[in-house]
């Protein structure tokens, strides 16, 4: 949300700057303002767990990662959702849900922590595709879209200094 806002915001200033004819002050601000949103952008919107049929894809900043099923060897919760693979790698999972705050218990009874409903999800998804025998490889990789937008904001940023 507050990302959204920035950006709207930044918007409003070059839409601002460019209708007073103030060209000059849109060529400076506009590599700045795309560096700030674009750091929002891939830190908090990007990262995302996408469940398919054969594997998980974990987006994390500026990284892919493509996990078959049979390659998990078990799904936690910690502060985030963190996925077991085979051969002791950990993949520590950026955009998946965290856990809530506890609620307070009535005197003398234990505290309870609630699964997320996503985590919920991706532990049956788990559940029922799990099969070690069948499996590929594990896949990772750069997002190319959050790298892609990242060069595009590097020579912003250059013409701003030029400028």
């Amino acid at each position: 949300m507050a990302s959204g806002l920035l950006a709207l915001l930044a918007l409003f200033m070059l839409g601002d700057a460019a209708v007073r004819g103030s060209w000059d002050v849109v060529l400076r601000a506009v590599g700045p303002l795309a560096a700030l949103v674009w750091v929002l952008w891939v830190l908090t919107y990007r990262p995302h767990i996408r469940l398919d049929r054969d594997t998980v894809t974990v987006v994390n900043p500026l990284r892919r990662t493509t996990v078959p099923w049979g390659a998990v060897e078990d799904v936690r919760m910690r502060y985030q959702v963190v996925l077991d693979l085979e051969g002791g790698r950990r993949l520590t999972c950026w955009g998946g849900p965290a856990l809530p705050r506890p609620k307070p218990a009535r005197r003398g009874e234990p505290r309870v922590l609630r699964q997320p409903d996503e985590f919920v999800v991706l532990r049956d998804r788990w559940a029922e595709r799990r099969d070690p025998a069948e499996h590929g490889p594990v896949v990772r990789g750069w997002d190319t879209p959050a790298v892609i937008a990242g060069v595009v904001v590097v020579v912003l940023c250059v013409v701003a200094l030029l400028v």
